[in-house]
């Protein structure tokens, strides 16, 4: 083989590592990015969770949640401490559902689990309490425009009143 032939072979077997590399980038970065949405999926679920379970801890606080998920109560049902105390907890699961919208406006949480917290969320504060508690948020702006478009703009379905029938 001459010095050229073996240029030629050197510059085609450096343009095949190139192409290996690339394609070795696009696997691991698919990847990284299905591990990152499962990541975020998991944490923003577990975050609802351990507020369910902080809820499931306190039997006065559990028996608040179960009044305040009934369409029958209004906020003027509640004493000033129970309505402070249920402000918070909405406030908490709101920041939250928040929280998920940006990382499904990043592509970081799936279009299936973002609705399906969206469509809970529009039927939460479609409740006469939380629904309450909705508006003195959007009065305070507590919460981006992007978000609350996203919520708003959901149709209500489900039924959220927890009691047994």
């Amino acid at each position: 083989m001459t010095l050229e032939q073996l240029a030629n072979v050197g510059e085609a077997m450096g343009g095949l590592a190139v192409l290996v590399s690339l394609i070795y980038l696009i696997i691991e970065l698919r990847r990284s990015t299905r591990t990152a949405r499962s990541s975020n999926a998991w944490n923003s679920t577990v975050a609802l969770a351990e507020l369910c379970e902080v809820l499931a801890g306190n039997p006065q606080l559990s028996e608040l949640t179960m009044r305040c998920h009934s369409p029958e109560t209004n906020p003027e049902d509640l004493t000033p401490a129970e309505f402070s105390q249920w402000f918070f907890v909405c406030r908490s699961v709101l920041y939250k559902y928040e929280a998920q919208w940006f990382l499904w406006a990043e592509g970081s949480l799936s279009d299936e689990m973002w609705q399906n917290r969206r469509r809970w969320a529009k039927a939460f504060i479609s409740l006469p309490v939380p629904g309450k508690v909705w508006e003195m948020e959007m009065e305070q702006h507590q919460y981006t425009s992007k978000f609350v478009e996203s919520i708003e703009t959901m149709s209500v379905s489900g039924n959220l009143d927890y009691r047994p029938s």
